[in-house]
């Protein structure tokens, strides 16, 4: 894959609107401030922020009960996480920190990256990282070198504040910071192709907290199915997608068919006269 370059040729269409229905709604008796989500082996994996609260924990996702948990040193502030050949790799902020972790959070390794760790995810063969931008970097999980950038537009336009990722297939779904959506991401053209509005459920849900914001997405592997928290809520939500048409696409629709109707309007006039 060669991300870069394909990015070039980035479309500029509309995005599709994606709608949801809740399936489970779970309450938790922690409330951390949630930076990565991640599914393994019918478990919820979590990593959470905060100097001196970073943490990450293994959930019943059915539950909400913690299975286990383990601290982060507490001069990092931790970030997101995800799982690669039965590893835990979890960012942090602004240490340049990786933790490498089994996945029954034993420490296993450390490495270091440049720059802010802000979401990570695996597409199988590569890490892919976001720093707060809207470039995401695919990285060797081996050292953790780049192999390439993908800068990330929604409409054409860049789309910044990328936080917590879930790769699938070839897409990326994407948090971004202090925004009630998730875009998913084509991976080669980086494109923005759908868009998964969730105000309804932040409102329902999230505490009354400036930056207890939407993020957390772990896919269910097989299924169009998704759990999705944010930081600081009791709560954490499976929800199912649901594609629906483009805006552009029902418009027309409407348009096409308001010109039959007047057709049909001219038609009766015809034949019946006024």
């Amino acid at each position: 894959m060669n991300a870069a370059s394909n990015n070039a040729e980035s479309s500029t269409d509309e995005p599709i609107k994606v709608g949801y229905e809740i399936l489970e709604t779970v309450q938790r008796n922690v409330t951390p401030f949630t930076q990565g989500l991640e599914i393994y082996d019918d478990h919820l994996y979590e990593s959470s922020g905060i100097y001196g609260e970073s943490t990450l924990r293994i959930y019943d996702p059915y539950t909400g009960e913690v299975i286990v948990s383990q601290e982060l040193p507490e001069h990092v502030f931790g970030e997101g996480l995800t799982i690669h050949d039965s590893r835990i790799y979890i960012l942090t902020w602004k240490a340049e920190q990786v933790y490498i972790h089994d996945t029954d959070l034993k420490p296993v390794d450390t490495a270091t990256i440049e720059g802010e760790g802000w979401g990570i995810c695996s597409t199988g063969n590569e890490l892919v990282t976001s720093n707060g931008t809207s470039t995401l970097s695919f990285r060797n999980p081996s050292n953790l070198q780049v192999n390439d950038t993908l800068d990330v537009k929604l409409s054409g336009e860049p789309l910044d504040r990328l936080n917590e990722l879930e790769c699938v297939g070839g897409q990326i779904y994407a948090n971004r910071w202090h925004d009630d959506r998730i875009f998913r991401i084509d991976s080669e053209s980086g494109a923005v192709e759908a868009v998964l509005d969730l105000e309804e459920l932040v409102e329902g849900y999230a505490p009354d907290e400036e930056e207890s914001v939407l993020n957390g997405i772990a896919h269910i592997p097989e299924t169009n199915d998704f759990w999705v928290t944010g930081k600081n809520w009791p709560t954490l939500h499976l929800i199912r997608l649901n594609e629906t048409t483009q805006a552009n696409d029902f418009e027309a629709l409407v348009e096409t068919f308001e010109a039959q109707y007047a057709i049909f309007g001219l038609v009766l006039f015809a034949i019946l006269g006024p």
